[in-house]
């Protein structure tokens, strides 16, 4: 099944479809679809996004719903921004901030997610020189979290260090990569030019640092796909969806522009419900022996 990650990237997919040359206009479009979803009350919902979407249900203008948090609600949605508006910087720029400010208004969220945006363009288009990447996407670091984070995302580079030992070392604690943005983003982009090419290899890494590993994965997992395309994905992972209604039949007529619905809600309650069950019944089988 999918995580609130794919979710949002195909709700953003379906709200810059006749919006993309208006933000506002994308912004209500996405906002409707963000209350519907939380409407069938999915499992894996962050605060911060959960209390956003509560506010838009009260009338509160997408413009002003987010909340004042750093979280990787935004991150979730940045990949398609990115890659829709890959030759267009100022419309990447303009669509990634009024996402952002839908549920997050810390800086730092539209920050991180800024990154992830241009990260995607530049995948998009091809760019392979790595300190090219690097120095592009440091020019974007403004707060001091970030630019902490890349200093010793160049320096884990420059030693070949594994994905989990570099997020060890910017994280709050060893083995748990949080759901603070700038920590996503930092480990994600690690990941994905540390195994550049390398689509498996690159979410796995990611997977085994731990911690907020759907979000880390999701990210790192988009800017490798744009380098790999759908050939280069392990087919095991593609055929063994088993998610309703997204699934891979379903991912590909939102990129190929079909005329598609989502959230189907009533039906997305008894779908999230069985998610929500899916989710407990790992939780109490790693608490069980055998361990």
């Amino acid at each position: 099944m999918v995580s609130d990650d794919t979710e949002h990237a195909v709700m953003t997919a379906l709200s810059l479809r006749g919006h993309a040359d208006d933000p506002e206009e994308f912004a209500r479009a996405l906002a409707k679809r963000l209350r519907w979803w939380f409407a069938g009350v999915p499992a894996g919902v962050g605060l911060a996004t959960a209390r956003s979407i509560l506010k838009l249900w009260c009338g509160v203008n997408p413009s002003r719903s987010g909340v004042w948090s750093a979280g990787n609600g935004p991150l979730m949605r940045a990949p398609v921004v990115g890659v829709t508006f890959s030759e267009d910087r100022d419309r990447r720029l303009a669509f990634t901030d009024v996402s952002t400010r839908i549920t997050h208004s810390d800086p730092r969220a539209g920050e991180a997610a800024r990154m992830i945006a241009e990260a995607c363009a530049m995948a998009t288009e091809n760019s392979h020189d790595e300190n090219v990447i690097v120095n592009a996407l440091e020019h974007l670091a403004e707060s001091q979290e970030m630019k902490f984070r890349f200093v010793q995302l160049r320096e884990a580079l420059d030693r070949g260090e594994s994905v989990g030992d570099m997020a060890d070392r910017i994280g709050r604690r060893a083995g748990y990569v949080s759901g603070f943005a700038p920590d996503t983003a930092g480990v994600a982009l690690f990941a994905w030019l540390r195994h550049r090419g390398d689509f498996r290899a690159t979410v796995e890494a990611v997977v085994s640092a731990g911690g907020d590993t759907d979000t880390v994965a999701f990210v790192a997992g988009s800017l490798a796909g744009i380098d790999v395309g759908r050939e280069g994905m392990p087919e095991e992972w593609i055929t063994g969806l088993r998610d309703w209604p997204i699934q891979g039949g379903f991912l590909r007529k939102v990129a190929g522009g079909d005329k598609v619905s989502y959230p189907v809600w009533p039906l997305s309650l008894a779908r999230n419900s069985f998610f929500l069950m899916v989710v407990l019944a790992h939780v109490f089988r790693r608490v069980l022996p055998p361990y």
